[in-house]
């Protein structure tokens, strides 16, 4: 019910769809419907790529094969640099790299955070 002084809406109908038109039909290929699963993505740590998380140092990066690829590593880790073939890949590298930080690397990090802190105060 609308307060006094207002009047509510009225309730549309939803207008009829006309058919797929020439240009829809090319697009999607006269598809309607709920859409269709799509393709199914490998969670990262279990990637089926060929050298996917390789050593860095073990890798020519001048091969042409490794174009696109992602080299990452975390400062004061125990993991080396590796190679990636995604963003995905890679995101997933750098959390356990620095999962892997050195006790001397986390003690530095959290004391310049500090330092950080104090001066910012």
């Amino acid at each position: 019910m609308a307060a006094p002084g207002f009047t509510a809406p009225k309730k549309q109908t939803a207008p009829r769809k006309k058919p797929a038109g020439k240009a829809q039909q090319e697009w999607n290929g006269g598809a309607y419907g709920m859409p269709q699963p799509g393709r199914l993505i490998e969670t990262p740590g279990s990637c089926i790529t060929p050298g996917c998380g390789a050593k860095a140092d073990t890798l020519d990066e001048s091969d042409p094969g490794l174009s696109g690829w992602t080299r990452a590593g975390v400062y004061g880790s125990r993991e080396p640099d590796r190679v990636w073939c995604s963003g995905l890949c890679a995101a997933y590298g750098i959390a356990l790299a620095e999962l892997r930080l050195t006790i001397t690397a986390r003690r530095k990090a959290e004391a310049a955070r500090k330092r950080k802190g104090s001066a910012d105060a």
